[in-house]
């Protein structure tokens, strides 16, 4: 089932996700659309990372 939601709320959906150990696996194609997003809107902003392979 497809709708439509906020930025904010896929933010707290995603954030739960993390905090409670589920995986975000299932949230692939629109983790791939909010990187467009964050390119075309707020790319300039900088966020502190320790990437993990």
């Amino acid at each position: 089932m497809e709708k439509e939601i906020t930025l904010t709320q896929f933010a707290q959906e995603l954030k739960q996700r993390l905090n409670t150990g589920k995986t975000v696996d299932c949230c692939k194609d629109e983790l791939l659309r909010l990187a467009d997003i964050i390119s075309k809107k707020i790319g300039d902003e900088k966020i502190l990372v320790t990437w993990k392979d």
